[in-house]
């Protein structure tokens, strides 16, 4: 059975890993509207949940050495403050470049189609899909299909055009600084600052010995952003943290703003299904979520993990019908938790500092 797999993100090659030894791996391509060689984002948390299904998903590499070990959260005040640290269960920080890198060694033989986007979905009478027509012109048929195009899925406006991302409230400057020194000082720890008025945030985290991954969260009914050049960013970014903790300077005088990104967060309520006949939605397609509860990359993670088990003994596309259904249910009402926990999450931190301090910004 061929599987098309449409985005070659951190879900989709999850996805190819996952098809392996399956009766649909056999003939799997990945369809990456980014050229060779082009990452997207800085970094992000590998959450518990996301290493368990690593390990079930390629346990020939040792996941856990990938990043920077983070077993501590500190949350401050502007100036530097601890208002509570909390030891937490380990987690780790990647660089996504990196970390894409070596979910790639796991897909097997799947072929990367890069530089293409999807334009169309072709349907059968009953529903299912027959093949997907490129911005190309060509197309491609499969048997199994898996919309892992991320949160502005095109794959899902296609097949679920109801499905509509929520407004964007909070916007997010995600960097990197080549910062030796604050990265031995941050050690395990991810500190966050908050603004006492509340919408707006400074985290640091260290990525590797020398590497910083560091963001500025702030509530875009606030403060606009029009301009996004790299010195608009850094320009916004200064006159945000005037007087705050030195060790955001450190980060900030050490980052080159022409590799920063501004994320425009947003989340989508969930679905009341996530397949089609024999199409998946997989990761943030499925259930984008805010990212205050850093379960973006771990969501679709978790999703290939499930799935794996699910099609490891389908052979045909009535088995595979069932697996996506049981698919959809089984894991709706995590969807629905995280939906609702980054709503909260989001929340807390618009609102003023409260007397017991601010929300540790992690869901396990």
């Amino acid at each position: 059975m061929r599987s098309v797999i449409i985005g070659g993100g951190v879900g989709g090659c999850a996805m190819a890993a996952a098809l392996r030894g399956t009766s649909l791996g056999t003939k799997s391509v990945i369809v990456e509207r980014r050229a060779t060689g082009l990452a997207e984002g800085m970094g992000f948390i590998l959450m518990p949940n996301g290493v368990d299904a690593l390990e079930l998903l390629a346990p020939e590499i040792h996941w856990r050495s990938a990043g920077r070990t983070i077993d501590r959260v500190s949350l401050r005040t502007a100036h530097g403050r601890v208002l509570t640290e909390q030891e937490i269960e380990p987690a780790i920080c990647v660089a996504r470049e990196k970390f894409l890198g070596l979910l790639r060694q796991t897909t097997g033989a799947t072929r990367f189609l890069e530089g293409r986007t999807l334009s169309t979905i072709v349907q059968r009478e009953d529903g299912s899909t027959e093949a997907i027509e490129l911005d190309n012109g060509g197309s491609i048929n499969g048997e199994a299909f898996f919309g892992c195009d991320g949160a502005r899925s095109r794959t899902r406006a296609l097949l679920f055009p109801e499905a509509k991302l929520a407004e964007v409230v909070v916007k997010e400057i995600v960097s990197i600084a080549h910062a030796p020194a604050l990265a031995r000082r941050l050690g395990r720890a991810f500190h966050k600052y908050h603004d006492e008025e509340g919408g707006l945030a400074v985290g640091l985290l260290a990525e590797s010995d020398e590497r910083i991954v560091w963001f500025m969260q702030f509530d875009a009914r606030r403060w606009s952003m029009n301009d996004t050049s790299p010195l608009a960013l850094a320009r916004f970014v200064r006159e945000r943290i005037t007087g705050w903790s030195p060790e955001i300077f450190e980060a900030f005088d050490r980052t080159d703003f022409a590799a920063s990104h501004l994320w425009p967060t947003s989340d989508l309520p969930p679905m009341a299904t996530t397949v089609c006949q024999n199409l998946a939605l997989v990761g943030d397609a499925a259930h984008a979520c805010l990212p205050f509860t850093s379960q973006g990359a771990n969501g679709a993670l978790a999703d290939a993990a499930m799935l794996k088990v699910l099609l490891s003994e389908v052979h045909d596309q009535e088995g595979l019908r069932a697996a996506f259904q049981n698919y959809s249910q089984l894991r709706r009402p995590h969807h629905r938790r995280m939906f609702m926990e980054g709503r909260r999450l989001r929340e807390a931190f618009l609102a003023p500092l409260r007397n017991d301090g601010p929300v540790i910004p992690l869901v396990a």
